[in-house]
């Protein structure tokens, strides 16, 4: 993991696109989701944590968002590794 994207997503100043009530709600799905993950030892690829946390936050609205950046980080990867 590089560490400039993950300070990126701790000290940018973008805007919350989402309501108070969203986030409460994306923390309380993430918590639950990955209680599951620890449950069943599924590890969290640092690489990408970025993108759900930002998520979570509401730096990004929707999940269509998220996907494509998930698309675009493991195309990037793919892509790397060939």
């Amino acid at each position: 993991m590089e560490d400039s994207k993950f300070e990126a997503s701790i000290t940018d100043d973008r805007p919350i696109l989402v309501s108070q009530e969203e986030i409460e709600k994306r923390r309380r799905i993430t918590s639950s989701t990955l209680a599951s993950f620890a449950v069943d030892n599924i590890p969290i690829n640092p690489d990408t944590q970025h993108i759900f946390k930002d998520f979570v936050e509401g730096k990004i609205a929707t999940n269509e968002e998220v996907t494509a950046l998930l698309h675009a980080h493991y195309t990037k990867v793919a892509l790397e590794n060939n």
